[in-house]
Protein backbone atom coordinates (compact mmCIF):
# COMPACT_ATOMS: atom_id res chain seq x y z
CA UNK A 1 0.00 0.00 0.00
CA UNK A 2 1.42 2.96 -1.12
CA UNK A 3 2.01 6.52 0.82
CA UNK A 4 -1.39 8.25 -1.04
CA UNK A 5 -3.35 5.24 -1.23
CA UNK A 6 -3.21 5.34 2.85
CA UNK A 7 -3.39 8.94 3.12
CA UNK A 8 -6.84 8.40 1.05
CA UNK A 9 -8.23 5.93 3.29
CA UNK A 10 -7.79 7.90 6.29
CA UNK A 11 -8.59 11.00 5.16
CA UNK A 12 -12.18 9.53 4.38
CA UNK A 13 -12.45 7.85 7.35
CA UNK A 14 -12.22 10.64 9.23
CA UNK A 15 -14.40 13.24 7.24
CA UNK A 16 -14.88 15.68 9.96
CA UNK A 17 -11.08 15.66 10.73
CA UNK A 18 -10.20 16.46 6.76
CA UNK A 19 -12.81 18.94 6.47
CA UNK A 20 -11.49 21.17 9.82
CA UNK A 21 -8.44 20.24 8.79
CA UNK A 22 -9.12 22.11 5.45
CA UNK A 23 -11.30 25.02 6.96
CA UNK A 24 -7.92 25.77 9.10
CA UNK A 25 -5.62 25.78 5.81
CA UNK A 26 -7.68 28.39 4.01
CA UNK A 27 -8.04 30.53 7.09
CA UNK A 28 -4.29 30.07 7.61
CA UNK A 29 -3.49 31.47 4.16
CA UNK A 30 -6.07 33.78 4.97
CA UNK A 31 -4.52 35.60 7.89
CA UNK A 32 -1.37 34.95 6.76
CA UNK A 33 -1.45 37.26 3.68
CA UNK A 34 -0.40 34.59 1.57
CA UNK A 35 2.82 34.92 2.73
CA UNK A 36 3.81 31.27 3.58
CA UNK A 37 7.29 31.42 5.19
CA UNK A 38 6.14 33.96 7.48
CA UNK A 39 2.91 32.59 8.50
CA UNK A 40 4.94 28.80 9.34
CA UNK A 41 7.26 30.98 11.53
CA UNK A 42 4.72 32.49 13.45
CA UNK A 43 2.85 29.19 13.92
CA UNK A 44 6.12 27.50 14.82
CA UNK A 45 7.21 30.45 17.45
CA UNK A 46 3.46 30.19 18.67
CA UNK A 47 3.87 26.15 19.35
CA UNK A 48 7.25 26.87 21.08
CA UNK A 49 5.93 29.55 23.36
CA UNK A 50 2.84 27.11 24.25
CA UNK A 51 5.19 24.34 24.68
CA UNK A 52 7.63 26.54 27.14
CA UNK A 53 4.52 27.89 29.16
CA UNK A 54 3.17 24.38 29.75
CA UNK A 55 6.28 23.44 30.87
CA UNK A 56 7.27 25.85 33.25
CA UNK A 57 3.53 25.93 34.49
CA UNK A 58 4.13 21.75 35.46
CA UNK A 59 7.26 22.64 37.26
CA UNK A 60 5.72 25.31 38.90
CA UNK A 61 3.18 23.21 40.06
CA UNK A 62 5.60 21.07 41.44
CA UNK A 63 7.11 23.51 43.87
CA UNK A 64 6.18 23.60 47.71
CA UNK A 65 4.65 27.11 49.14
CA UNK A 66 7.18 28.65 51.34
CA UNK A 67 4.47 29.37 53.82
CA UNK A 68 3.20 26.07 55.73
CA UNK A 69 -0.38 25.70 55.71
CA UNK A 70 -1.81 25.84 59.13
CA UNK A 71 -4.77 23.93 60.45
CA UNK A 72 -7.70 26.17 62.03
CA UNK A 73 -8.99 24.91 65.12
CA UNK A 74 -12.08 25.46 66.81
CA UNK A 75 -11.97 27.43 70.14
CA UNK A 76 -14.35 26.14 72.59
CA UNK A 77 -16.53 28.74 73.97
CA UNK A 78 -17.38 28.46 78.02
CA UNK A 79 -20.56 28.86 78.95
CA UNK A 80 -21.13 30.72 82.27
Amino acid sequence: MTFFEKLGKVLTANIVYTVVLIFGLILFLYFANGDLIGGVLTALSALVVYVCIALLYQEYKKVPSKAPVKKATAKKVSKR
